[in-house]
This record gives structure tokens, C-alpha cells and sequence, in this order.
């Protein structure tokens, strides 16, 4: 079973190319160089994050702060397929918008955030 905690750094891009403003993130991942060796972090996107300044901190969502983006009333959800390693997300108002399979809790509601922008739905602010 995947056990990501946070959005990868393609999957912040994605988010970020739908408008989802860097702000909302709860998280962030940064990188850094120390003694000849390349290291990344995930921590708490705060002021901290940025006083490491050559660090470059990336947003990055949890999946709680994920699901509060998406549009309230639409019946939004988000289950595992029994006996598999696969997700999914959904909703139950608009037929339009097609439920999303995914290898991960977070791809699927990454994904759903894809499709719902991309059909002029506006998302929660945070």
C-alpha cells in the first residue's frame, strides 16, 4: 500500500497550474545540499519554511487539506477499493465530472481538483 502523507512535487505543479493558490498548502518540501550530499525534507509550510530562503520550499497538501478544497455540496467522496491498492474519488452532483481511479488517496483527489477546475468549478478557499 502507497502511504504518502503529502503531494509529490509534479503533483503541487499540477495543483498549482489549476490555481490552487500556494498559500493553501499545509505542508511544503524543500531541498538541500550539505556536505556534498543531497538531501529533501517535508515539514510544515510556515514562516520557518522560507527562513531556510535557499531552500526553495514547494507547497505541498496533505490529503485532509486536499479534501477541504473541494467544492462543498457536490457530494464529493473519497474510498479504497476493497481488496486492492486503488483509490477513488467522486461526486454525485454533476454526471459530467467522471470518478477518478488512482494508485493513491492523493492522485485521486489531485486528479478530481484537475477535472473539476478544468469544468470552471470553483474550489474552496482556505
Amino acid at each position: 500500500m502507497n502511504t504518502n502523507i503529502a503531494t509529490t512535487q509534479d503533483q503541487s505543479q499540477r495543483l498549482l497550474r489549476c490555481g490552487v493558490p500556494a498559500e493553501s498548502a499545509d505542508m511544503c518540501q524543500t531541498h538541500f545540499e550539505s556536505d556534498g550530499q543531497k538531501y529533501g525534507q517535508l515539514g510544515v509550510m510556515d514562516e520557518n519554511a522560507y527562513e531556510y530562503a535557499s531552500l526553495n520550499p514547494i507547497p505541498a497538501w496533505s490529503l485532509s487539506r486536499l479534501l477541504e478544497l473541494l467544492p462543498k455540496g457536490m457530494g464529493n467522496a473519497v474510498g479504497a477499493y476493497p481488496g486492492t491498492n486503488r483509490y477513488t474519488c467522486f461526486t454525485l452532483i454533476d454526471p459530467d465530472v467522471e470518478p477518478v481511479v488512482a494508485d493513491t488517496a492523493i492522485e485521486a483527489v489531485v486528479q478530481m481538483i484537475e477535472q473539476l477546475t478544468a469544468n470552471g468549478y470553483k474550489l474552496n478557499k482556505i
